[in-house]
């Protein structure tokens, strides 16, 4: 086998190999509803946004910088999140930092993975 037909055929071997896993990621996203390499932070945002989950925060509340801190800026951009400046910004919530999620508030700093949880996301 001489050198061009050696280039060819590995040339053509890894194209074959990427369009492969091109296809093969493609199934896998649309099976487990879970696109590969997509952003976790992104991802559980969305879904979040869509349920109509809630953050509520103070802007002096430094348990609620460090609840924000776990999040990307571009997932923060994605949370509904109401500052509560005053007691009379946000009469119905107990306090900060809190979610509410499906009907139901949760007064504590969530981490992510508890978040997703409850959320069902």
């Amino acid at each position: 086998m001489n050198q061009r037909t050696k280039v060819i055929f590995t040339f053509t071997v890894l194209v074959v190999l990427i369009f492969g896993l091109y296809l093969f990621t493609d199934w896998f996203s649309k099976v487990t509803g879970y696109a590969l390499g997509e952003d976790e932070k992104m991802n559980l945002a969305q879904c979040l946004s869509k349920k109509g989950a809630v953050f509520y925060t103070s802007p002096t509340c430094l348990p609620c910088l460090k609840q924000k801190e776990q999040w990307s800026d571009e997932s923060l951009k994605l949370l509904i999140i109401i500052e509560c400046k005053s007691v009379d910004d946000c009469p119905d919530v107990g306090g900060v930092p809190s979610w509410k999620i499906s009907g139901q508030f949760y007064y504590e700093n969530l981490n992510l993975k508890e978040i997703k949880r409850i959320s069902g996301c």
